[in-house]
């Protein structure tokens, strides 16, 4: 495969779910929600008693478990957690490398937001945070270049997640087909 420069657009990225009164089993990976409307299992746990990029693995009526455990040493309760939906927005071809060049995230709401983007290893089955809870003020753009460039296998995955509903717009800039 020749190699390609070209540009992954995704609009209107970001799905949120927010509970209050949730509990936080001490030091463990289960959360007490008053219902599991909205939740998927991938969804990135926010809340200040888990470490960035904690995923939930499993719903059980409203108990929601985490691959990685809380770090509060008593059970937290009247916690608000908030659940983030993963957008997919870049998966490299089979048999081929690509590499992310650079990157621009577009906040499209009236306010503040953050933002997520990881890189998802698929032969490893492991994600990597790339920019964790980034803020992008109203009216602004983040742009993702002078960190370096981001490898890609074959399969794996550019990912973003975003606090806000619908608050961001995508623009991954790849060279594909590299050897």
């Amino acid at each position: 495969m020749a190699e390609a420069f070209s540009n992954s657009i995704t609009k209107t990225v970001g799905v949120c779910t927010a509970y209050t009164g949730s509990t936080i089993g001490a030091a463990g990976t289960s959360i007490t929600v008053t219902a599991n409307t909205g939740i998927g299992v991938s969804d990135m746990v926010i809340n200040q008693n888990f470490v960035g990029g904690t995923k939930v693995t499993q719903i059980e009526g409203t108990t929601i478990y985490t691959d990685i455990a809380s770090t509060n040493e008593a059970a937290a309760s009247s916690q608000v957690v908030k659940f983030l939906g993963v957008t997919t927005c870049y998966t490299s071809a089979a048999a081929t490398k690509s590499i992310l060049i650079g990157g621009t995230l577009t906040n499209n709401e009236n306010g503040a937001i953050k933002v997520f983007v990881e890189t998802r290893d698929t032969s490893a089955g492991v994600d990597a945070n790339l920019v964790y809870n980034a803020p992008i003020p109203e009216g602004s753009s983040m742009i993702i270049s002078d960190a370096g460039k981001t490898v890609l296998e074959a399969t794996d995955e550019l990912r973003v997640y975003c606090d806000t509903n619908n608050g961001v717009d995508v623009n991954f800039s790849i060279l594909s087909g590299v050897n």
